[in-house]
């Protein structure tokens, strides 16, 4: 496992794409959202932005340029796994509109029997004004190192918390994930790494079988945010980061639950759990927002 820290700062080269609206309604079933604020409105879901990033992000956690070869590449990518993911949405896009979109690598940090790579996407309007911005956080782990199952494991008596009693809950909302959601998810979102799609590929890998694209599991969580707390206005919405903490496999149920945090910018701090676990699939989420937006043109 060999990775090119001369790659610090490669950059994919900018592409100019208009919004349709067959990519946005090809999203929304993907993410199952529900809000008709999109279809009532010229507007887009804030997590569409991915949509447009993917291919260079892609693109670059692929690339000989960082691995050295495409041996390596080859064999590095077999071991990635995403782990946090930070998005600042300075507007909402719309349906018609051009953005241009390029990435590039940050950083490339050794630690030893697993590397960390460090992504960011840049979206810029017809104006070049920077309109969203995407960190990405991959990990290659070690060959022999252990993801988790699928497999029901005895939950162990949960250690008093002090800090988890006192949380007073504003959002507390279970959500499916339905079977086949990962094939729909990739043809939408562009994002087609095998270990989403491909069973033998993600054996291979050391899963049990095919997990949810982090970022899948992400947009419906913050669908659900959007729809229970903040009444189906997504432009509250200023940015989010959150890591991801555990596989989600077709058919999992989960729960999402948010809290306020007595902080100058107004945030939401939210978890996604499986249900009726202790396991949490996304943790440390943080949602900072905006009072509600009611000037938008529809």
């Amino acid at each position: 496992m060999g990775i090119n820290t001369g790659a610090i700062g490669y950059e994919t080269q900018k592409k100019t794409v208009v919004i349709d609206e067959e990519s946005v309604r090809n999203y929304l079933e993907a993410i199952n959202s529900v809000n008709p604020f999109y279809s009532k409105s010229k507007y887009v879901p804030p997590m569409f932005n991915v949509v447009l990033e993917i291919a260079h992000i892609q693109e670059l956690w692929e690339s000989e340029e960082l691995h050295g070869s495409k041996e390596e590449a080859e064999k590095n990518v077999l071991m990635l796994v995403h782990g946090e993911q930070k998005m600042i949405f300075k507007r909402l896009l719309k349906r018609g509109e051009e953005i241009t979109t390029h990435s590039l690598i940050e950083d490339v940090q050794d630690k030893g029997k697993h590397y960390i790579i460090f992504l960011k996407s840049v979206h810029e309007d017809s104006n070049a004004k920077e309109v969203g911005l995407s960190y990405w956080t991959l990990f290659i782990r070690a060959e022999d190192s252990k993801l988790q199952t699928n497999t029901p494991k005895k939950e162990s008596k949960p250690k008093p918390q002090t800090e988890i009693e006192e949380r007073n809950f504003v959002l507390d909302k279970d959500f499916h994930i339905p079977d086949g959601i990962t094939h729909k998810y990739a043809e939408a979102s562009g994002d087609h790494n095998k270990i989403h799609i491909d069973l033998e590929y993600a054996k291979k890998a050391g899963l049990e079988g095919v997990i949810v694209h982090g970022l899948c599991t992400m947009a419906m969580a913050i669908e659900q945010i959007t729809d229970n707390y903040f009444k189906g206005l997504p432009g509250e919405i200023k940015d989010v980061n959150l890591r991801f903490s555990s596989p989600v496999w077709p058919g999992n149920d989960l729960t999402v639950r948010g809290w306020l945090e007595n902080d100058e910018v107004p945030t939401l701090s939210f978890e996604v759990n499986r249900l009726n676990s202790n396991t949490k699939v996304i943790k440390s989420g943080h949602l900072n927002f905006r009072p509600a937006v009611d000037h938008l043109e529809f």
